[in-house]
C-alpha cells in the first residue's frame, strides 16, 4: 500500500486496529505523511455530513459509476458486475450469461435463468457439474433444489431432464460445450 493509499484509508476509516493506530501515530510524527492526511481531509471535507444534512441526490450512483468506469481490478482477479454481460438464449425458456471460461481445463461458469415451466433435456457429464441455486426452483429427476441449495453431478454421470415450475436463477460450473 502506498503512503497516499494509507493516508486515504486512514481518513475515510477503512483502516482498523493496529494499522489505524500506526497511521495515526505516523501522521503526528512524520510531517510528510501528516501532509498527505491533511490533503485527504481537505478533499473529503465537502462530503462531511452534519446532523441531519442529506447527502446530495445521486452521489452514491456517481461514485459507483466512477469506480465501475475505472476498470480497476485486483491483480489476478476478474469482477463481473451485476447488470453487465450478455444473455444468450439456449433453448425455449433457458438463457445463460457466461461468467468465466478456463479453456485449458475445458471448463466454464455461467449464470442460468429458466422461465416458469421451462425444461432442459437430459445429458451426460464429461466433468463434474456444479449448480448453486440463487432463486426459484429447479427439479432434476426427483431432486428439487431451491435458493441456497448446491448440487453436483459427478463426471460420467447422467442427469435427467431439468425443469422449473416457478422459474429459477442459478450459477453452473461445468465442461465447456453445449449447455
Amino acid at each position: 500500500m502506498t503512503d497516499e493509499e494509507l493516508a486515504g484509508g486512514y481518513v475515510i476509516g477503512t483502516l482498523a486496529g493496529a494499522e489505524r493506530h500506526d497511521a495515526r501515530v505516523r501522521a503526528i510524527e512524520d510531517s510528510s505523511f501528516g501532509t498527505l492526511v491533511a490533503a485527504w481531509e481537505e478533499r473529503l471535507a465537502p462530503l462531511a455530513v452534519d446532523g441531519e444534512a442529506a447527502l446530495p441526490q445521486g452521489l452514491y450512483e456517481r461514485i459507483a459509476a466512477v469506480i465501475d468506469a475505472s476498470g480497476v481490478e485486483m491483480p489476478g482477479t476478474l469482477t463481473r458486475r451485476a447488470g453487465t454481460g450478455a444473455w444468450t438464449a439456449v433453448s425455449p425458456g433457458l438463457r445463460i450469461k457466461v461468467l468465466n471460461e478456463i479453456a485449458a481445463l475445458g471448463r466454464q461458469t455461467f449464470m442460468a435463468e429458466l422461465s416458469p415451466g421451462a425444461q432442459y433435456a437430459d445429458h451426460d457429464h464429461p466433468q463434474d457439474e456444479e449448480i448453486y441455486m440463487i432463486s426459484g426452483d429447479l427439479i432434476i429427476g426427483n431432486v428439487v433444489l431451491g435458493a441456497g441449495d448446491f448440487h453436483i453431478a459427478r463426471a460420467g454421470r447422467h442427469h435427467p431432464m431439468h425443469r422449473s415450475l416457478t422459474g429459477c436463477l442459478c450459477i453452473i460450473s461445468q465442461a465447456m460445450g453445449p449447455v
